[in-house]
């Protein structure tokens, strides 16, 4: 599984998470931002974006306060390098069911 290390200035470049903190022609695409688990005061979230140096989609996982008490929580958990995974696209088919009509 292919891995690469960003520093959190290198991610805060980027807007990653938050696109509003970009710096300007440094911009990460972010693909989808998803929250994937809660805690009582922390809810953790996944993060997919094109990093903007190598065209590459990585993903990276933070955490999120969930009152104003909890604003000053740290994004990442990881100390001062945050691990991200690299990531491809797949197609999946879905099956979905419905009501018979009549």
């Amino acid at each position: 599984m292919p891995m690469r290390q960003f520093t959190r200035e290198q991610l805060e470049e980027m807007g990653v998470p938050h696109e509003w903190d970009a710096e300007p022609g440094k911009e990460a695409e972010i693909l989808r931002d998803r929250q994937t688990d809660t805690r009582r005061w922390v809810s953790w979230h996944e993060c997919l974006f094109r990093a903007p140096d190598d065209g590459k989609v990585y993903a990276v996982h933070y955490q999120q306060g969930l009152t104003e008490s909890q604003e000053d929580t740290d994004l990442w958990d990881d100390g001062d390098v945050v691990t991200a995974v690299e990531m491809e696209s797949f197609e999946m088919t879905v099956t979905e069911w419905r009501e018979v009509a009549g």
